[in-house]
């Protein structure tokens, strides 16, 4: 008989302090809440906007993802690369959306050689491989998003 009062007491006061953990939580999550409601929301917004306006500078692109997770939303973004033969100077500039394209643009040792305007959906990796004449299968969007004679 005692064990099961015992047992009782132990089961109230464990539902007791799950209770006031839960109250406790909930609260703090209320509290967080209205803390982010005071937070004026257009410093946010108007933050946002500008970091996908602004031009990234990815550096020597030792980080690739730098580079391919702004290129995939079509957001601003350059990096450097060095050619396979270690002189040759590449840089790859995504400069955002035009018309409904995202402009992208290659220079050769500071001299733009392509100029490109990709469709919605087809500026990726292997858009960019293709370019550099490494088969993907995208040598017609290539073609038809390149201008000729940079």
């Amino acid at each position: 008989m005692k064990n099961k009062k015992v047992l009782y007491i132990v089961i109230v006061l464990l539902i007791i302090v799950i209770a006031g953990l839960l109250f406790f939580s909930k609260k703090q999550h209320s509290e967080n809440n209205q803390n982010n409601l005071n937070q004026p929301q257009t410093e946010e917004s108007n933050s946002s906007a500008t970091n996908n306006q602004t031009m990234v500078n990815c550096g020597k692109a030792e980080d690739p993802r730098c580079f391919m997770s702004r290129m995939n939303e079509c957001l601003p973004v350059t990096t450097e690369m060095t050619g396979s033969d270690n002189k040759t100077k590449i840089e790859l500039t995504i400069l955002g959306i035009e018309n409904d394209t995202c402009h992208f643009q290659r220079k050769i040792n500071d001299a733009v050689d392509l100029n490109c305007y990709f469709p919605k959906g087809t500026m990726n990796w292997d858009t960019i491989d293709q370019t550099f004449g490494n088969e993907k299968g995208l040598q017609k969007v290539v073609d038809s998003a390149c201008k000729k004679g940079w």
